[in-house]
């Protein structure tokens, strides 16, 4: 029986190809050179071709590009330049003295009211409760003296709407602000209200220093440069 099986595995081996095939294979760089060995990766024979990349991408590259260029514009001129709105009047002021948060906290245990809407407001000749509001400085009273020899100013206020209000200031708060200008903004606080014949149909009296805040300066007040039919300068306030 071992005889047979030898003759058997003789004629197996016998009937096999001269050429035997690698075990295991031969590397692929032998029959492919234009391979790397170990992982397969192909071998570059030159610089690749990305120009077919390159334009179907490239409108995505540009738009990316462009939105941070404006993002970063965007961000480095409205920390630089813009001016601050007030939120409670709408007037863009600058030159702060008063930060909003300072602001806001003057205003939390009272009503605001804008300057138009006092006239609205006025329950008979007064303003119920604790009360404040904003206007910007148009026009600056010369010095008067009343008939106790005390100085005081008649100062018109407004919102830059070609409204304005009469604003009387007496005492110390016309002592502290007899020097500003006009285009300040000021905030002001629980102030007189008297009626009378004038446009609005009321006045406002301020008479002591802590019920008049300067809290920055409008930037878009401005004064008319041109001239009235008469050859006279403008004197117009105009938003700018």
């Amino acid at each position: 029986m071992s005889k047979l099986n030898h003759q058997e595995d003789l004629d197996l081996l016998l009937s096999l190809p001269d050429r035997v095939l690698e075990t295991p294979p031969a590397s692929p760089s032998s029959q492919f050179p234009d391979y790397l060995s170990d992982d397969g990766s192909p071998k570059r024979l030159g610089e690749a071709d990305m120009s077919v990349f390159r334009d179907a991408v490239q409108d995505c590259l540009d738009y990316d590009t462009e939105i941070a260029k404006k993002a970063v514009k965007s961000k480095h001129t409205k920390g630089s330049s813009d001016p601050e709105v007030e939120k409670f009047s709408g007037l863009r002021i600058g030159n702060q003295l008063v930060s909003a948060v300072e602001l806001s906290n003057h205003f939390a245990d009272i009503r605001f009211i804008r300057l138009s809407a006092i006239r609205n407001s006025l329950a008979g000749d007064t303003l119920s409760g604790c009360w404040a509001t904003v206007g910007v400085l148009t026009e600056k009273g010369q010095q008067r003296t009343s008939s106790t020899g005390k100085n005081y100013a008649i100062w018109k206020m407004g919102s830059l709407d070609e409204k304005t209000i009469s604003l009387f200031l007496f005492g110390d708060a016309y002592q502290k602000n007899c020097n500003e200008k006009a285009g300040a903004v000021f905030s002001l606080f629980n102030c007189s209200v008297r009626k009378d014949n004038s446009e609005n149909g009321f006045s406002l009296s301020v008479y002591s220093a802590s019920h008049i805040l300067k809290i920055g300066t409008s930037v878009d007040y401005g004064v008319c440069k041109g001239k009235r039919k008469d050859g006279m300068a403008c004197t117009l306030v105009i938003n700018k």
